[in-house]
């Protein structure tokens, strides 16, 4: 067994990191893995190997990872329950955070300060507008929570929730298991909210353009089929993890 001390070392490590810093993400990595030599069932350890393999861009190890901690259960500290639903969130695993976070949103009130940014993600994932609001009314004096809260009631006015939700399904069904993380920005410049959802692929992967390529054309082309017309508030960026910030 190993001090939970050197594994709460090792966190504060792993936070300190740079996406850019391949070196010192392989350093950190050779790391942990000598740790969980000694303990290989310690789900704390392994969820921050889960971290390290995404900043790694190595996201089907990260996966792996991911369903070994989701295999051994068990109490996990706050602070790493937070990383773990945030990278299962950055995996696109979505039918198992909805399980972590169940009884996280049946209290809202709360436990938005605890998960305010993965309830927003996992919201913006889902592509369910009502959510989205209901999450970002908890604290409207918070500009991104206001600046979304009026993103999704637009979509909900305009009767605009079902495509908001199959342009996320589209998203999901294309690159969900080649993803390494999924972020999201906004802006406010335009009078109204434009949402920007950022999708970060392996550093390996030389051409990152071709699936932002294949999820425009796809979701034109979802559009197309239903002889509606797009909203171009919501727009996808694809990048390398290494530009994460």
């Amino acid at each position: 067994m190993i001090a939970k001390q050197q594994v709460d070392a090792l966190y504060n490590k792993v936070l300190k990191l740079s996406y850019k810093n391949t070196g010192a993400i392989l350093q950190t990595i050779n790391e942990a893995e000598r740790l969980s030599m000694q303990d290989p069932n310690n789900t704390e350890l392994l969820i921050l190997q889960t971290h390290l393999q995404i900043m790694n861009s190595q996201e089907q190890r990260a996966r792996a990872l991911a369903n070994r901690v989701w295999e051994l259960g068990g109490d996990i500290n706050l602070l790493f329950e937070k990383m773990y639903l945030r990278d299962l969130l950055n995996l696109c695993m979505i039918d198992m955070a909805a399980i972590l976070l169940k009884k996280r949103l049946e209290n809202l009130s709360e436990n938005i300060t605890i998960f305010p940014l993965e309830m927003i993600v996992f919201a913006l994932e889902l592509g369910n507008a009502k959510l989205l609001k209901q999450v970002c009314s908890q604290n409207l004096q918070n500009p991104l929570f206001r600046a979304l809260h009026r993103f999704a009631q637009a979509y909900i006015l305009n009767d605009y929730e079902q495509n908001f939700a199959n342009i996320q399904k589209i998203v999901l069904n294309n690159v969900s298991d080649l993803v390494c993380a999924y972020d999201f920005d906004y802006y406010t410049d335009r009078g109204f909210t434009d949402l920007e959802i950022k999708l970060y692929f392996s550093n390996y992967e030389t051409n990152v353009k071709k699936y932002q390529s294949l999820l425009e054309s796809s979701i034109d082309a979802y559009f197309l089929s239903r002889g509606e017309k797009r909203i171009f508030n919501l727009g996808f960026t694809c990048l390398n993890i290494k530009d994460h910030p």
